[in-house]
């Protein structure tokens, strides 16, 4: 999954992707994409603003939310796998 590649080579956390994942379920895509930092590092989070952004511009609702956070958990789960990977072949 690319988005998950991309935000490991930024050097994104899963627990972080993880944590907004539940924030969206929580609050929705439209809330999540106006967090000042939906991810503590800005490369990372000027990356998923746009993502948010888009989910929140094409769908609204709880389906779109709960989809989103699915999707969101999913790439945090590809990016610890990832790390594990690595640190494996180390």
């Amino acid at each position: 999954m690319g988005a998950a590649v991309l935000l490991d080579r930024l050097g994104t956390r899963p627990r972080s992707v993880a944590f907004l994942a539940d924030t969206v379920r929580a609050g929705g895509l439209a809330y999540a994409a106006a967090l000042p930092e939906p991810l503590p590092r800005p490369e990372a989070t000027a990356v998923v603003r746009d993502w948010l952004a888009a989910g929140a511009g094409l769908a609204a609702g709880a389906d779109a939310d709960d989809t989103a956070a699915r999707w969101l958990h999913a790439v945090a789960t590809i990016v610890e796998l990832r790390r594990l990977t690595r640190a494996a072949r180390s």
